[in-house]
């Protein structure tokens, strides 16, 4: 993924990138936020880069990665006394391994066929039986042993400290919180596209206010910000201009059906008969017929509307829309 964030100057994306760097990635583990290519690296090395480009400090935005994953997303983790252990474990790790070397590299060879020299004298009954007495030293087995045991102890320790750290829960919390805030910053981009599509046509309208085709497109916007209300008003304003033609009134039905809880009312149906009546492919009127029969559980009569519109050839079909119900319903109806 290529970042493509603009900053206001040079010295912001040179302290971002390397903050960036000092940041892992709790996915990847091994590779820091710039390096790392997956989804959650990207979305956080621009979060980084736009607390940068707010004037956050380094230490402020360190806080806010450390305490959604944990001191662990820091490469160098303060000393702390709950990384105490992964600061010390290696130099104690090493320090054992060498003492343990280093102790049995002292320990005397085993020699059963020694021949007992000592101080004292061949007189001496003691030095007799020291004779036939083998020494009693660590073995090679023994060496092996120990040393099987300061390998085992360089694994085992660093292992059994890592698994009793709760680093996945706070990556899947961190994931959690960054999905959450992706979809929030979606939805209020979302919203204010919708709110900068009805100022424009409102805009347009104030400059010409018998532009009926405006209206239609005030009302079409918004039913999409669901202010239903506000498209009947738009869709009256059409008709005077336009007349009552089909789009219109499959549109009125539409908003009515919204209005009435998603539901066909004695209002909507007439407004889909007529609509239907001048124009048997009148795309909303046609939807919404489907969406009843959907809800009703009657798959062929579904079917039978969305292949209309998709015959119907219409330009205004989301046919990608529309298949994709047809292929649910016949899952569905399996």
């Amino acid at each position: 993924m290529v970042d493509t964030y603009a900053f206001k100057n040079q010295a912001d994306r040179t302290r971002a990138v390397e903050l960036a760097k000092s940041l892992r990635c709790p996915q990847c583990q091994n590779q820091n936020l710039v390096e790392s290519n997956s989804p959650i690296a990207y979305d956080l090395r621009l979060e980084v880069y736009k607390m940068v480009d707010e004037g956050q400090t380094n230490q402020q935005i360190i806080d806010a990665m450390t305490a959604r994953f944990g001191q662990f997303v820091n490469y160098k983790p303060p000393f702390q006394w709950n990384t105490a252990l992964l600061w010390l474990a290696p130099i104690l790790l090493f320090g054992l391994a060498f003492a343990l070397i280093w102790y049995s590299m002292k320990q005397p060879s085993l020699n059963i066929y020694s021949s007992g020299t000592s101080t004292l004298s061949s007189s001496d009954p003691r030095s007799t039986q020291s004779n036939y007495l083998p020494e009693v030293t660590s073995s090679p087995a023994q060496r092996l042993k120990t040393l099987l045991l300061i390998f085992s102890l360089l694994l085992i320790v660093p292992l059994a400290y890592y698994f009793s750290l709760d680093r996945l829960e706070r990556v899947q919390q961190g994931e959690q919180l960054q999905v959450a805030a992706l979809n929030q910053r979606l939805e209020t981009s979302e919203k204010a596209q919708q709110s900068d599509l009805i100022e424009t046509i409102q805009n347009r309208l104030r400059a010409n206010p018998n532009n009926g085709d405006d209206w239609r497109k005030l009302a079409e916007a918004y039913m999409e910000a669901e202010q239903y209300d506000n498209a009947l008003i738009a869709l009256r304003n059409a008709a005077q201009i336009l007349g009552e033609t089909p789009e219109l009134l499959g549109l009125g039905a539409t908003a009515q059906y919204y209005l009435a809880g998603q539901k066909i009312t004695p209002k909507v149906r007439q407004l889909i008969e007529a609509a239907l009546q001048d124009n048997k492919n009148e795309v909303s009127s046609l939807n919404l017929l489907a969406a009843e029969a959907l809800a009703q559980r009657n798959y062929p009569v579904a079917l039978r509307y969305w292949q209309q519109l998709l015959d119907s050839n219409n330009p205004a079909v989301d046919r990608r829309a529309v298949i994709q119900h047809i292929k649910m319903v016949e899952i569905f109806n399996q």
